[in-house]
């Protein structure tokens, strides 16, 4: 139970604060233990860190993958719900604000460990959307939609925390429309 608290309030603080300005004193505290403590659950800040990175790229994998089994989803329709379940960033707002701040500002010290996790994960997903894709498309299409899929993702990432709720899903339902475009 422990261990879980700590990841949960280290996923708040790591979000609001990133790598580098959240101390691990201030963890043990929210959590209500002493800061050596956290040493028997975790060997070190990093570890705590790519740990919550795992949980919430495994979070993100398995909304992903409830979307991509459901069997009433074909064709466009399933990569409509993938890019919507993939751009969703007000469910669980800590969770995506921890992995945008993760891949966009990687702590120096875990960079190349975040890059092969971010890897692991993206080849994870460009499974799902191939599944779908293949069936559709052509491999060039196919290749492309991906890269045109990613590239508003992350556009989509830093816009909603610029935009009100009302815009970001103007902006949102017309990146699907340039997506849908682009399965013609």
């Amino acid at each position: 139970m422990t261990k879980k608290l700590i990841k949960e309030v280290a996923l708040t603080l790591f979000a609001e604060k990133g790598y580098d300005g959240t101390v691990l004193s201030e963890i043990a505290k929210a959590v209500g233990i002493k800061t050596p403590s956290l040493y028997a659950h975790f060997a070190s800040k990093e570890a705590l860190f790519l740990e919550v990175y795992q949980d919430s790229i495994q979070m993100e994998l398995t909304e992903l993958g409830k979307v991509a089994e459901r069997d009433d989803l074909v064709g466009e329709k399933k990569l409509q719900s993938i890019f919507f379940v993939a751009t969703d960033f007000s469910s669980n707002p800590d969770e995506k604000k921890f992995f945008q701040r993760a891949v966009f500002y990687p702590p120096k010290s875990l960079f190349q460990e975040l890059k092969e996790e971010t890897k692991t994960y993206e080849q994870l997903t460009n499974r799902i959307l191939r599944e779908t894709l293949e069936k559709i498309v052509s491999e060039e299409a196919l290749v492309r939609w991906m890269h045109v899929f990613y590239a508003l993702l992350d556009g989509l990432s830093v816009e909603h925390g610029i935009y009100d709720e009302t815009e970001f899903e103007l902006r949102r339902k017309s990146a699907w429309a340039v997506l849908a475009s682009l399965l013609k």
